[in-house]
């Protein structure tokens, strides 16, 4: 590539590493040798992996940060200069999806889930920037999904953020690309044995087909390669992903179809109740939180676009009034009892007619 360096990369970040997509994308980094620091909230889990990861030749630290908070990208970028020094690479893994119905998510819910999927990923880039720069390599991987791009239910904030962070990668390649800095965004589907729908199906007991997810192992694959070429875009997803994607940005109605034909409708559906459920009862033990606020929806109990169906009978709709016409109302009767002007034009015998007038003829002039 024009005016990319191709150094040999030493030192990484990985957000989201204490389960899931992330622990396999810090074991590849580490098998190339890299020096890592591992962040996400669960101190404790972070330094069992770090321990697995740890060799003569590999150091691993770890940041307990809680990326939704409005200093956590300063905090990380502090651990690293601490730990590592300069960073070479910088991959953006953490994300977080409640799960539940737009409609029923506090508006401070909506901004943590905006902070730690695209908010802080932003920042956090913008911090390890200058000095990636100045070295004249740099490689930023955000981790990203195809929520929104089919449409996928009871996802508005998450795949609002994880198409933001698309997006920020397409421009953020472009500006730096000659100046040894890319940006790759890794597009994901479903993915086994982890990832939120693995997590998802493990808390809830519910099940589904894993026959288009992706094995974590391909998403570590697909980091290496982004941090090898700085491609700006790898769809990881079963079969033609790349083609799917393509065709639910021109076809977007397509998405909801596939949702429904293959059981996400209704299975997201079942997620978000058990969510909600779960949500609520936690709320409900907070002391000062109204009751009317902690209602759980009754499971089973929907309208058919998802919604919760209220209690009781079906509410009625205002009386409608009907307004007076300014025309005057003839009385019923047949159309030929109406007055002229009314009179209903067709075919009429030869009785109805009025008898015709003879007219005088006119004298011509001589």
């Amino acid at each position: 590539m024009n005016g990319v360096c191709t150094m040999e990369p030493r030192t990484a970040i990985v957000t989201g590493a204490s389960h899931g997509i992330g622990q396999y994308i810090a074991r590849a980094l580490a098998g190339r040798g890299m020096n890592l620091l591992l962040v996400a909230r669960s101190e404790g889990e972070l330094a069992r992996f770090a321990r697995e990861l740890r060799s003569p030749d590999v150091k691993v630290a770890v940041a307990a940060v809680d990326l939704g908070g409005q200093d956590a990208a300063r905090q990380v970028a502090d651990a690293a200069q601490a730990e590592l020094g300069a960073v070479d690479v910088l991959v953006n893994n953490a994300a977080t999806e409640p799960q539940i119905r737009f409609h029923v998510l506090r508006p401070d819910e909506i901004e943590y889930v905006l902070r730690v999927d695209l908010t802080t990923p932003l920042l956090l880039s913008r911090l390890l920037l200058p000095g990636m720069l100045d070295r004249g390599y740099g490689r930023i991987v955000n981790v990203s999904s195809l929520a929104g791009h089919v449409s996928f239910p009871y996802t508005e904030t998450y795949a609002a953020a994880k198409d933001g962070l698309t997006a920020f990668s397409r421009v953020l390649r472009s500006d730096y690309r000659k100046a040894g800095v890319t940006a790759t965004s890794l597009i994901l589907g479903a993915v086994k044995d982890a990832g939120f729908s693995a997590r998802t199906l493990t808390e809830t007991g519910l099940t589904a087909s894993t026959s288009f997810a992706a094995k974590p192992e391909k998403v570590a694959a697909a980091t290496l390669r982004a941090i090898d070429r700085g491609t700006a875009e790898i769809v990881v997803n079963p079969g033609p992903g790349r083609l799917l994607k393509a065709l639910m940005d021109y076809f977007p109605g397509m998405g909801p179809v596939i949702n429904r034909l293959s059981g996400a409708d209704k299975l997201m559906t079942e997620v978000a109740e058990h969510r909600e459920a779960a949500r609520a009862r936690k709320l409900a033990e907070e002391p000062g939180v109204p009751p009317s606020s902690v209602t759980a929806p009754a499971r089973g109990a929907r309208h058919r676009h998802g919604a919760p169906r209220p209690a009781g009978p079906p509410a009625r709709g205002p009386e409608r009034r009907i307004q007076p016409s300014r025309w005057p109302r003839w009385p019923a009767s047949p159309p030929l009892a109406r007055p002229d002007r009314h009179r209903v034009i067709g075919r009429r015998d030869a009785s109805s007619r009025a008898p015709r007038k003879n007219k005088t003829p006119i004298p011509a002039r001589s």
